[in-house]
């Protein structure tokens, strides 16, 4: 089971791009926000590894620390576009990026060293169904769409049918 947790971190890449790129692409606002946000976390990312480690900041925190503050970020982003858009899903997403926050928070308070496969294997798994929950998002608002096209297009026939025309 670990070393499956372990390996979603070498499909996350690939997906994050994907799942973004088609929330960006056919989402709503609320989607649209979600895939700029995470896109947007992967700079963000580097930044403070690189600002981390030009501090000198021991390398066994570094991850720690980075995923304590992009939780924040990324949450806070979720959080805002959730009330903006009332989306439910986006909801599920920030209480996605608590529940890594308080695993980071947990692991930052006992022996960091001895959960270490653990904790990255509890990240990855988070990361996953934050992506899902976005991909899910947009799968509904397409779906969504496509309903209301199919509806003003048999709003439109029946119309047309009360004047006696034809399409």
């Amino acid at each position: 089971m670990e070393s499956m947790l372990l390996a979603l971190g070498y499909v996350i890449a690939p997906a994050t791009l994907l799942v973004c790129a088609v929330a960006l692409w056919q989402g709503s606002g609320a989607e649209r926000h979600a895939g700029v946000t995470i896109l947007l976390s992967i700079p963000l990312q580097w930044a403070l590894l690189w600002a981390f480690k030009s501090a000198g900041v021991d390398r066994s925190w570094i991850a720690l620390y980075c995923d304590i503050i992009l939780s924040i970020t990324i949450g806070l982003s979720f959080l805002w576009a959730a009330l903006r858009y009332t989306s439910t899903w986006l909801g599920a997403a920030f209480l996605l990026q608590g529940f890594e926050l308080a695993t980071s928070a947990y692991v930052m308070g006992v022996d960091f060293d001895s959960h270490r496969r653990a904790y990255f294997a509890c990240l990855n798994l988070i990361s996953f169904l934050t992506l899902l929950t976005v991909l899910f998002a947009t799968v509904a608002r397409i779906l969504a769409r496509r309903r209301e096209t199919a509806a003003r297009a048999d709003g439109r026939r029946l119309g047309a049918l009360a004047n006696g025309t034809r399409d």
